[in-house]
């Protein structure tokens, strides 16, 4: 019994390389987010004047602020939920590659949207549902981790809380099936879906990793 501890243990990493690790990661996928706000061509430019060729460009600059938000309020809530964790254990570090996976990608699907909202009709939907599907993905890994975490208290910090967390569980995994729903909304309206992922960003902004009372 006495190895078999020593090896659970030897297994468990200091929670905070593991945020260290992700703070790289989310810093370069926030910064690759500009690439896709795009110079005016000069043809552009002398024939409608750089304003109008700027304000044509209207749905990169709304796709870039969703989805600096997103990432943004999706390294905040990375690092209050690190807080709370002492260490973490290989699943917990899978778990983590898996989020960072989608929040990496993120910037792919932002460049669809922006260009493709131009133009409308269905491909604009695609591009929405495309979207959609991705930040579906990143609430499935950031709720696993967060789930993962509650199953296995050891992974805790003594300050915290078993019980709560576990009860935060259900307010804080609220977005999964949101987020599922506005991929089914973008068929429907992709102008109305993207609100709606903006909306479930300034949710997020709020700590739901608390639970309320009498939850």
């Amino acid at each position: 019994m006495t190895e078999e501890r020593s090896d659970s243990a030897a297994a468990l990493m200091p929670s905070g390389r593991l945020e260290a690790f992700s703070d790289g990661v989310f810093a370069i996928a926030i910064t690759l987010l500009v690439l896709d706000l795009a110079v005016p061509p000069r043809d552009q430019v002398r024939t409608g004047g750089l304003g109008s060729a700027l304000a044509h460009q209207w749905p990169s600059y709304f796709a870039y602020l969703v989805s600096f938000l997103v990432i943004g309020i999706i390294w905040v809530n990375h690092h209050t939920f690190m807080n709370k964790l002492a260490r973490v254990d290989r699943a917990m570090l899978f778990l983590n590659l898996l989020l960072l996976l989608f929040v990496v990608f993120l910037p792919y699907p932002t460049g669809i949207v922006a260009d493709y909202l131009k133009v409308g009709g269905w491909d604009a939907k695609v591009a929405v549902a495309l979207y959609g599907a991705v930040m579906l993905g990143m609430s499935l890994a950031f709720s696993a981790m967060y789930r993962w975490a509650g199953r296995h208290d050891e992974l805790l910090d003594e300050s915290v809380d078993v019980g709560q967390h576990r009860a935060a569980f259900r307010q804080f995994a609220v977005g999964v099936p949101i987020y599922a729903g506005l991929v089914a909304v973008s068929f429907l309206s992709a102008g109305v879906a993207l609100a709606g992922h903006f909306a479930l960003a300034v949710f997020y902004v709020f700590d739901q990793t608390v639970a309320r009372a009498g939850a």
